[in-house]
């Protein structure tokens, strides 16, 4: 994968994760959703990281809102 793919993907996890952020009180599901998109975010990472020795880990969780 690339740099720009790797940036796709931070990008919809962000956007995923801002759903459930949009000034409403923050209720169980949205912490669950939360919760959810943090999961995936880490999951991805995880295959990335395996996928490219060069990976930066944290950077793309931060750019996913996970960090």
């Amino acid at each position: 994968m690339t740099r720009k793919d790797y940036e796709a993907i931070a990008a919809a996890m962000k956007t995923a994760r801002s759903y459930s952020q949009r000034g409403e009180p923050l209720t169980i599901h949205a912490a669950n959703f939360n919760c959810g998109v943090s999961n995936a975010a880490q999951r991805i990472a995880d295959h990335c990281a395996a996928d490219n020795p060069r990976f930066d880990r944290q950077r793309f969780l931060k750019a996913c809102g996970v960090a």
